[in-house]
């Protein structure tokens, strides 16, 4: 096989590679709060709802989108398009980049979970049980 050949079966095989590895049909990325008729799938919403865009299940931490208003140590409960509680969420940190992540208190989120803050009292019974390692 001449050096030419070779390189071009190379670039194909690795183009192929890729493109096939891109390919990933159980996750759907959507935004919003509602379905629009029938949306195809992986269509995006704008939206200001607070969203899981990310999940770690190793770290126990989520990603969160539009959640840059958010004070740090807030905590969060999580719902799924139902309406069922997922999980309870307590915001970290703002990062460098804009980003908002949260600690998974409890539950399982998933992605395009939204969350929602929960009240003062209920935050104050929260804040006992889960309390932040300056605090002392």
């Amino acid at each position: 096989m001449n050096p030419k050949a070779l390189f071009t079966f190379t670039v194909l095989t690795l183009l192929l590679s890729l493109l096939l590895g891109c390919r990933n049909t159980n996750v759907r990325v959507t935004k919003g709060d509602k379905q629009v008729g029938a949306a195809p799938r992986g269509t995006l919403y704008a939206t200001s709802a607070v969203t899981i865009v990310h999940v770690d299940k190793f770290e126990r931490i989520v990603t969160l989108s539009n959640g840059q208003e958010l004070n740090e140590f807030t905590f969060l409960e999580a719902q799924d398009s139902g309406g069922n509680k997922t999980a309870m969420l307590k915001t970290r940190a703002n990062r460098k980049n804009g980003l908002r992540t949260a600690d998974i208190l409890e539950g399982t989120p998933k992605i395009n979970d939204q969350a929602t803050v929960l009240g003062a009292e209920t935050s104050a019974k929260l804040r006992e049980t889960y309390r932040d390692p300056t605090e002392g």
